[in-house]
């Protein structure tokens, strides 16, 4: 008799570019496509028997000097880089998981990290929240939030909902579909409602 294997846990991870490692990629790449701008602009101003001091000058001293101050932190970023990379390596891949569904419940990921059992959980639902930088500059954002109150015990706030994260997805990665969200839910814990509140009054 065949022994049935449980189904795979439904999982988001972070990006790799939003990583450390990824971050150091792009800053090695942008460095070397600089130095390679570089070189071929001394090359040409030799060529053309001309003072080198002005393409180095247009390079590097463009923006109010930004290139130049990169390069120069650059080592110590890079240096920096690495040792948070090779750190990364021995720490638990929980780190790069943002969302994580199975048989035992819920786990969130981000600056505090938690797993609900789903004994605990009265529903998963969406919500964007408004955010002030300004007189009149305002942004809602999606957050994904775990209830651990029943739908009629609700707090008029949000936040006091349950735990919450941001809705996974940035400029790097794909947004998480919310008919992926309601299919993990369904296969794992049918009984669990999920909602799209759309935006509340925080």
């Amino acid at each position: 008799m065949t022994k049935t294997e449980p189904a795979p846990s439904f999982v988001v991870r972070r990006s790799r570019w939003e990583s450390t490692a990824g971050l150091l990629y792009v800053g090695l790449v942008v460095f070397g496509l600089m130095i390679a701008l570089t070189i071929g602009c001394v090359v040409v101003a030799l060529a053309r028997n001309e003072p080198v001091r002005e393409p180095l000058e247009t390079v590097w001293l463009s923006f109010g000097g930004m290139p130049l101050i990169f390069a120069v932190g650059l080592p110590v970023l890079l240096g920096v880089g690495w040792v948070t990379t090779a750190e990364s390596r021995h720490e638990a891949d929980g780190e790069e998981i943002l969302l994580a569904i199975d048989s035992e419940g819920v786990y969130l990921g981000g600056d505090q990290p938690q797993k609900l059992p789903w004994d605990q959980v009265h529903g998963i639902c969406r919500v964007e929240r408004r955010e002030v930088h300004g007189e009149d500059d305002e942004t809602w954002s999606s957050y994904l939030i775990v209830q651990k109150v029943p739908d009629a015990e609700l707090p008029k706030l949000s936040k006091n909902w349950g735990p919450s994260c941001d809705w996974p997805g940035s400029l790097l990665t794909r947004t998480l579909p919310f008919d992926e969200l309601e299919a993990a839910v369904r296969r794992y814990a049918p009984h669990v409602a999920v909602n799209d509140r759309g935006r509340v009054p925080d």
